[in-house]
């Protein structure tokens, strides 16, 4: 796939400073675009450096002359080279939606600064580290749908779009002002301002079941913030802060204690090698699914809401499971 005449130009002259010599044929190949392209491209960097042709037989090769070094490369550490690599990969792992030239761009600036030595040194780096991305959604047949909505965010232009809630029977057509796409969780959703409900709202990618673009452009407030909106946010839910204690036994307090489930995070230790985990998160739901994932080695110590609330579903949860009910009830024992 092309890439942008600028970041095409950039690997050309890179990669004329690393090689002796190439040919159109050679560069067209590598860059996805035709001959006639590659010599423009030659004679307008001919304008700032001293590229020559020169003929080998018949066939026509392009460099630098001798001894110039004037253009300095780009160098990565093996480690860096890495990341932009699984960078990409995690990009990709969504179907590269709308970000596909500025991947191939990455791809290109590494083939352009790195000889054969160095990349092979580099492949030896996937036996040392490795990233799994097993809970990503695949947008790949989805790539032409959310290259429009970044376009309407990027334009700041209003939209107009079909979306169906959890608890919604069909879609409801509602005007918005698309703010942001925010890949989490291995999803993507999108946050602005919508008409509807009058509010700045969050939507599941997955949900909008239709977009028609509008000849309407918007403002982003000043006042917005989208570190401060999601903030609170334990995995994507935007819903006004509560204060949540939990208390886990001293069996899974260092697991606990390792890692960081939240910036607003607070750790206190008891003597008897139990924590009490302490954070504000957005609203009880996704605290509370996260919580019952630890079965009886966590308890909520406050709020009450959430007390009752798990207490709830534990009661239902028991009756699913009590003899004669569950399975045969529901037409499978």
């Amino acid at each position: 796939m092309a890439v942008d005449q600028l970041e095409r130009q950039w690997g050309i002259i890179n990669l004329l400073c690393r090689k002796r010599r190439t040919t159109v044929s050679e560069l067209s190949r590598e860059y996805g675009v035709n001959a006639r392209t590659i010599r423009r491209d030659l004679d307008k960097l001919s304008t700032i450096f001293p590229i020559v042709d020169r003929q080998a037989g018949r066939r026509k090769y392009w460099s630098l002359i001798d001894g110039y070094k004037e253009v300095p490369p780009v160098t990565f550490l093996p480690t860096e080279l890495y990341a932009l690599k699984e960078g990409t990969r995690l990009l990709k792992s969504f179907g590269e939606p709308f970000l596909r030239p500025t991947l191939e761009s990455i791809h290109h600036k590494i083939r352009s600064t790195f000889d054969d030595e160095r990349m092979a040194s580099f492949e030896g780096m996937k036996r040392i580290f490795s990233l799994s991305l097993s809970t990503a959604k695949d947008y790949s047949r989805r790539r032409d749908f959310l290259r429009s909505l970044f376009a309407a965010a990027a334009k700041q232009e209003r939209v107009e779009i079909a979306y169906r809630g959890l608890k919604d029977a069909r879609p409801k057509i509602r005007k918005v002002d698309p703010y942001r796409l925010w890949y989490r969780d291995g999803a993507v959703y999108l946050i602005g301002l919508c008409h509807l409900r009058r509010e700045i709202r969050m939507f599941d990618v997955d949900r909008i079941s239709l977009i028609n673009h509008t000849d309407e452009n918007f403002l982003i407030p000043e006042n917005f913030d989208f570190g401060e909106y999601t903030r609170h946010a334990f995995s994507v839910m935007i819903e006004t802060p509560v204060r949540v204690r939990i208390r886990f036994v001293p069996e899974i307090a260092r697991y606990i204690e390792e890692r960081q489930w939240h910036p607003s995070r607070e750790v206190v230790r008891n003597r008897d090698g139990s924590i009490v985990l302490e954070l504000t998160v957005g609203g009880t739901l996704e605290i509370k699914r996260w919580i019952l994932s630890f079965g009886p080695q966590a308890e909520v110590l406050e709020p009450q809401k959430l007390i009752e609330e798990i207490r709830e579903d534990l009661e239902k949860m028991q009756a699913l499971y009590l003899p004669g009910k569950g399975r045969k009830n529901r037409g499978t024992g």
